[in-house]
């Protein structure tokens, strides 16, 4: 009860702050005291955003775990020993007992405070002299922020709606501020992505044009509905946002990095490819625990790329730039030939050297090009597979294009590896297209013998795809007592 009341009154005062530890074991996740009342005035609301971003920015999320599970859990990268940070996700040793139940509660967190914003807002417009471009932008991002919420908890604890149709169960879906006796059942899969998708839609046509550093703004919105449209098998729709998101992005500044740039553009804050960026500085950032400090060979040395990824998928393409890019640690002799994750440097604005100081680019044009070329392939619609997929081969290395190629499912995904290395895709782009990962046990640099027997090769048929729902949450809430996922105990 102790941390409930930390809680409410930190939303009454508005004092968000970024904790350590799992926030709630008395109570559910999904309850929060508070019916909004303390949002008067649009920079009330504009606080609460400031709050809302601040956690995300948290470890337990884009700070660094979310960043690192969709990577951890594929063939692509690896713990450098087990006792590292992403070790018990890389392994597959968590259960329903110890796995973290960090997800659940951060994520409802922030579903929290949007909520609390988005339950008085409407309120305000009729306040005189109100700034209705303010008033619509705010709204939008609280939308934007809640559906990406749900949708990150939606595949992390929901089969793929591929996989059934959304059949399955996903998460709780909370829309409004409730008591702390409010304690809801799951819904399914099909019934959270109707919710995401209904905030992304209202949110787009709110959402500025323009760019806002640090927050959502009308193409992030765009891209993140093109990515859930494409999660959910809806090609058409996740073609024409992303096409959408793409036009409009480049009609307002934004463009895909050159090959000469790509390489220190890394360094840089906000800039043009990117459409969504959280920033860390010297008076915002997660210390040691942030995913810059994590992948560094001079940090905490967590989390490294495979040889599955630098020989069995690049080691043709040498002079591919992100292959290039790739951060060889011979200088280091006790690490020689291990390749590390390039994509957190210090932030060049930034006097000091210290490796959390890296920015985390959370949605990127590149990712969108390629939505729509995966999209456009699944639909047989070559031409525009081909020229969403040409920009990033091209731009990858300038010699290379798939222009006269019959681009397939499998060429799509297989350029995802490629580009959005290290930035959390893979395993559920393999899971959500029924593909299988597989870690090799032959290479120079083999993975770890711990990985579980079972997770050397999978697919969404393996139970440990989706994470456990967190015990305290289920027996704290009766209404999810019988509603674990498959393969965990009760």
């Amino acid at each position: 009860m102790k941390n409930y009341k930390i809680l409410f009154l930190s939303c009454l005062l508005l004092l968000f702050t970024a904790s350590c530890n799992d926030w709630l074991y008395l109570e559910p996740s999904t309850s929060i005291v508070d019916k909004g009342e303390s949002v008067k005035l649009l920079s009330d609301a504009n606080a609460r955003l400031m709050g809302t971003y601040d956690a995300m920015r948290n470890y337990y999320y884009y700070g660094a775990r979310m960043t690192f599970y969709g990577d951890a859990t594929s063939e692509d990268m690896m713990a450098q020993s087990n006792t590292k940070r992403v070790a018990s996700y890389y392994t597959f040793s968590f259960n329903e007992s110890n796995a973290p139940s960090t997800f659940w509660s951060q994520c409802y967190k922030i579903i929290s405070y949007t909520n609390l914003i988005l339950e008085s807002i409407d309120k305000l417009k009729d306040q005189q002299g109100v700034d209705m471009a303010l008033w619509a932008d705010y709204k939008g991002q609280a939308l934007a922020i809640r559906a990406m919420a749900y949708f990150d908890l939606t595949r992390l604890y929901g089969y793929p709606y591929t996989k059934d149709q959304g059949k399955s169960l996903g998460v709780a879906i909370v829309d409004k501020p409730v008591f702390p006796d409010y304690k809801p059942a799951r819904n399914t899969v099909a019934e959270c992505y109707t919710f995401v998708l209904k905030d992304l839609n209202e949110a787009i046509n709110l959402l500025p044009v323009t760019k806002n550093n640090g927050r959502f703004n009308k193409w992030a919105a765009m891209s993140l509905l093109s990515r859930v449209y494409l999660y959910q098998g809806d090609n058409a729709n996740a073609l024409k946002f992303a096409k959408e998101a793409i036009t409009g992005a480049e009609g307002n500044a934004y463009k895909l990095w050159t090959n000469a740039e790509y390489k220190s553009a890394w360094a840089g804050e906000f800039g043009n490819e990117v459409l969504f960026e959280l920033q860390f500085t010297t008076t915002e950032n997660q210390g040691n625990d942030a995913i810059g400090y994590l992948v560094s060979p001079r940090g905490y040395d967590d989390i490294l790329l495979s040889d599955d990824w630098t020989i069995k998928l690049m080691g043709n393409e040498t002079n591919d730039i992100r292959y290039q890019s790739v951060i060889d640690n011979t200088a280091y002799n006790s690490k020689s030939g291990r390749r590390y994750m390039w994509k957190y440097p210090v932030n060049s604005g930034e006097s000091s050297t210290t490796y959390y100081l890296g920015n985390v680019k959370v949605l990127r044009l590149s990712e969108t090009y390629l939505i729509a070329a995966e999209a456009a392939a699944k639909s047989g619609n070559n031409e525009d597979a081909v020229k969403y997929l040409d920009a990033i081969v091209k731009r990858g290395d300038p010699n290379q294009t798939v222009v006269g190629a019959t681009v397939t499912l499998d060429r799509v995904l297989e350029e995802r590896r490629k580009e959005l290395v290290g930035e959390g895709h893979r395993f559920f782009d393999a899971i959500r297209n029924g593909k299988t990962i597989t870690r090799s046990k032959d290479l120079a640099f083999p993975h770890l013998p711990t990985i579980q027997p079972e997770a050397w090769s999978f697919n969404w048929d393996y139970y440990k795809v989706v994470l456990p729902i967190p015990i305290a949450e289920i027996n704290a809430n009766e209404n999810m007592k019988d509603q674990q996922n498959p393969g965990y105990k009760l």
